[in-house]
């Protein structure tokens, strides 16, 4: 569950400097923008290339796309929610390890996907800034 922890603390820091990112990126010059958007980029595909060596790594299925993950995770939570009800009384701690460990895989890989979204939306917001900004210079 440590891991779990680390990894949601690793989203928040993540979620927390693009939001001074795009405070700064508001109040910056163009050229400033320009070279936060490329960084940003930069870093999405660092994130992204890295979490496709974990994903080949884990052999996990990196095929999927976003609807199909989405749904995964839907039917995954609700298959846990209803093998959690139906062996409550189970007491084989071997398939109860497994099943939990299963559980953390699958919790630590949903926020690895979660920061490759926040990825893209943050390119997505600095490009939006960007794009102002320069219809503003023009105007």
């Amino acid at each position: 569950m440590n891991k779990l922890s680390e990894n949601l603390q690793k989203a928040s820091d993540h979620v927390s400097a693009t939001e001074k990112k795009v405070a700064a990126a508001q109040q910056a010059s163009k050229e400033k923008v320009e070279a936060s958007l490329k960084k940003s980029k930069e870093d999405a595909k660092t994130r992204q290339a890295e979490f496709k060596a974990k994903v080949k790594k884990e052999q996990a299925n990196a095929a999927s796309d976003w609807e199909e993950l989405q749904d995964n995770f839907n039917q995954k939570t609700q298959h846990i929610k209803n093998k959690i009800e139906t062996e409550k009384e189970a007491r084989e701690a071997k398939r109860a390890r497994r099943r939990a460990d299963d559980a953390i895989s699958y919790a630590a890989t949903a926020i690895d996907w979660a920061l490759l979204a926040f990825d893209e939306a943050e390119v997505a917001i600095l490009e939006a800034i960007d794009a102002e900004a320069y219809a503003e210079a023009l105007a």
